[in-house]
């Protein structure tokens, strides 16, 4: 199914509660459905760190109307699956189902996020699984530096907090916490329902307003902190570990700002998935010095983080590192060529078109967009920002994003020689 929807193609429609739903019809019988809350981590000001995360666990543990083991097979015993993730900004809790059960994984959906109960004796068995998670991240390097790093780059900010939070804060964690949580960001009119599957919208929009329409009204009021007061930072720590690691990166731009899609342009000339791309071809192909060596943007609604991570041996990792910033200087000095500038455009366009074929994948985009803005770009009107965009602007925009004075650089180095 092609996902290169236009805006005839969705509908949608406010409840009175102030939650929003999305429609999006397809011709195949597997359905898609979440629903995203505009509350994660960096949610958590007042709060326990680790909360927002502790409460998606816990929607699975007990509602007024089901205990554990009959929400996990309400929709997994016809084949179907129920999930969610937290994140820095938002949760989601989503279902992928035959779309005859479709009155099944509303009712489902619905009773999890509103009518959890938060049974203590679940809470104290969760704690422990939670605290194993915690522990296997640990054991990732990667995942432990990107943690630190976003930690010291968000330094006195929820934006850096640690989205399992700590061992410590998740051992007090009690009732108490989850239930206020709820009431205080969970907010109904910053949610959003998004559905893609065959049942037709009008079927569809009584379906939405049976399940969702008698949700409490809980209206948001007050905006989130934004943050600032960026310091560059350096730090280097030495690991009993065989590989050595590293993170070179700045902070960006938000979601909302005009200069968001041409950076992902030029983020993916530098070292965005291609196998073409310049962090590739000038150091892994050229010296086979690292396996791992990608650059990723990810935005937040004001800020953004922006790094680039490697791995390699310890002797090889300075130079991999002053390579690195030698890639990104070309970028501050020269001007991409036209024909440059328009291979660039085309892949990214032909990867975004490949992205839109996840229909699990398209379920957040849409969400996330009508979330933030109330609307979904369409292909053909990404591909005109696209087009719009200047060698000029990228170069203008790499000597703002990869200024040396503005870059932080954590390392990871290893002892073992």
């Amino acid at each position: 199914m092609s996902m290169n929807i236009s805006k005839e193609d969705i509908f949608s429609f406010e409840l009175k509660n102030g939650i929003r739903v999305v429609h999006l019809q397809h011709a195949r019988p597997v359905a898609y459905s979440g629903i995203l809350i505009n509350a994660g981590s960096r949610d958590e000001e007042g709060f326990k760190t680790g909360v927002a995360h502790f409460l998606e666990h816990m929607m699975f543990k007990g509602t007024k109307k089901r205990k554990t083991h009959h929400i996990l097979s309400r929709i997994d015993e016809v084949g179907g699956e129920l999930n969610a993730y937290t994140a820095k900004e938002n949760t989601f809790i989503y279902t992928t189902f035959l779309d005859q059960y479709i009155d099944r994984a509303f009712d489902i959906m619905e009773d999890i996020t509103f009518h959890s109960i938060f049974p203590v004796k679940e809470i104290e068995k969760e704690r422990a699984v939670i605290i194993d998670e915690f522990q296997s991240y640990k054991d990732d390097p990667a995942e432990e530096m990107g943690d630190q790093f976003d930690s010291l780059m968000f330094a006195g900010h929820t934006l850096g907090n640690n989205i399992l939070g700590s061992v410590e804060s998740v051992q007090s964690i009690v009732q108490k916490d989850l239930k206020q949580f709820v009431s205080k960001k969970y907010h109904t009119d910053k949610m959003v329902l998004c559905y893609i599957g065959p049942t037709s919208k009008e079927k569809f929009k009584i379906k939405a307003e049976k399940y969702f329409s008698g949700v409490r009204s809980n209206l948001s009021r007050q905006e989130r902190l934004a943050y600032s007061g960026y310091d560059p930072f350096v730090l280097e720590i030495e690991k009993e570990m065989y590989s050595s690691h590293c993170l070179i990166g700045n902070v960006g731009y938000g979601l909302r700002n005009k200069k968001r899609t041409p950076f992902a342009l030029l983020n993916n000339i530098l070292g965005g998935p291609g196998l073409n791309s310049r962090l590739n071809m000038n150091i892994r192909e050229k010296y086979g010095f690292t396996y791992y060596l990608d650059a990723n943007y990810t935005p937040f609604e004001e800020s953004a983080q922006w790094a680039i991570y490697l791995s390699t041996d310890v002797k090889n990792l300075d130079r991999t590192i002053s390579l690195v910033y030698k890639e990104l200087k070309k970028l501050r000095e020269q001007t991409f060529s036209s024909l440059q500038l328009d291979k660039a455009k085309k892949q990214i366009m032909g990867q975004m078109a490949l992205a839109n074929e996840n229909t699990s994948g398209m379920l957040h985009v849409i969400a996330k967009s009508f979330l933030l803005f109330n609307r979904i770009d369409s292909l053909p009107e990404l591909y005109k920002q696209l087009e719009k965009i200047t060698a000029t602007q990228l170069r203008d925009i790499a000597n703002e994003m990869f200024d040396e004075k503005k870059l932080s650089r954590l390392v990871y180095r290893s002892k073992i020689s």
